[in-house]
């Protein structure tokens, strides 16, 4: 059955954005199984556990989150910490930009929406996972959808142009060049940080000049820092470390027609401990996701 975990994760991690949560739900999902020794189809019995356990665990979630102190940001799925077995099949839907998007979705919504339009479950399949028919379950996917359609980022750039403005950014934002940098943001282009209390960036930061300048003294900080260029979820981003390696920042990059509209800035450590050299393991597998069978279902 461990074949299948790698899946598990991935749902419970887009579920969820968290991935100490996601493997507690992957892991109490097995255990579940343990007790169950009829089963017929484990795959369907851990499926329905680990989307049921995560539905319950993001309601609970979200009732601490509004006590969380500045921006909550999911953890960076970071490909370079998952194995090359893997790589290919990551997808925009592993993007901090993304995910941020999912959370304006209710729970049973987050679930159809991900089990169906990413992971390729019918509607008869959901029904069962989630105890409701499937014409419910279609309204719901059908209502997130719009939600999304509203709010999901654009990546229209191509990978080599996204690193390409990723790298000039880097340089003149090194080099403290405000005019340069300016002109590679976006002019309703917003910072968001995640410091949780232990770092800055206690509210999002609009406007090119802002982020500009922002950007300019927090690269002064960076100084005894080196800034290595790295993907979450196929998107630039920015892995900052110190002398010994040990992660201190992610910030990922959202690129429209060539111009940067989004940062997302993760600082607070405790979502950096499964990107740290020691810690590649606890990534889990972007796992291969299939088309929507439900495109139809908005026209």
């Amino acid at each position: 059955m461990e074949e299948l975990r790698p899946l598990l994760l991935s749902i419970a991690y887009r579920m969820l954005g968290t991935f100490g949560d996601a493997e507690d739900v992957v892991q109490e999902a097995y255990l579940r199984l343990h007790r169950e020794p009829d089963v017929v189809s484990p795959k369907a019995f851990l499926t329905t556990v680990t989307t049921r356990l995560a539905i319950d665990q993001l309601r609970s979630a979200r009732r601490q989150r509004e006590q969380y102190f500045g921006p909550w940001l999911p953890e960076p799925a970071v490909d370079e910490y998952v194995d090359l077995a893997d790589r290919a099949a990551l997808s925009d839907s592993l993007s901090t930009a993304f995910l941020v998007v999912l959370e304006r979705l209710s729970p049973d919504q987050r679930a159809v929406f991900l089990l169906g339009d990413v992971f390729g479950y019918s509607y008869d399949e959901l029904a069962g996972i989630l105890c409701k028919t499937p014409a419910s379950c279609r309204q719901l996917a059908v209502r997130a959808r719009r939600r999304i359609a509203d709010n999901r980022p654009r990546f229209d750039a191509s990978p080599h142009e996204r690193d390409e403005l990723v790298r000039r950014f880097t340089a003149a934002a090194q080099e403290g060049e405000l005019d340069s940098l300016v002109e590679l943001l976006a002019p309703d282009v917003t910072f968001t940080g995640d410091g949780g209390g232990k770092g800055g960036f206690p509210r999002p930061v609009h406007g090119a000049g802002n982020v500009a300048r922002l950007l300019i003294g927090a690269f002064g900080k960076f100084r005894e820092l080196t800034t290595e260029p790295v993907h979450v979820g196929g998107q630039p981003a920015l892995r900052i470390h110190d002398h010994s390696d040990r992660t201190v920042a992610i910030w990922s990059f959202v690129v429209v027609e060539g111009r940067i509209t989004a940062i997302h800035g993760i600082v607070n450590p405790d979502k950096l401990t499964h990107v740290q050299p020691s810690g590649h393991h606890a990534q889990p597998s972007a796992h291969h996701v299939q088309p929507s069978r439900h495109a139809d279902d908005e026209r």
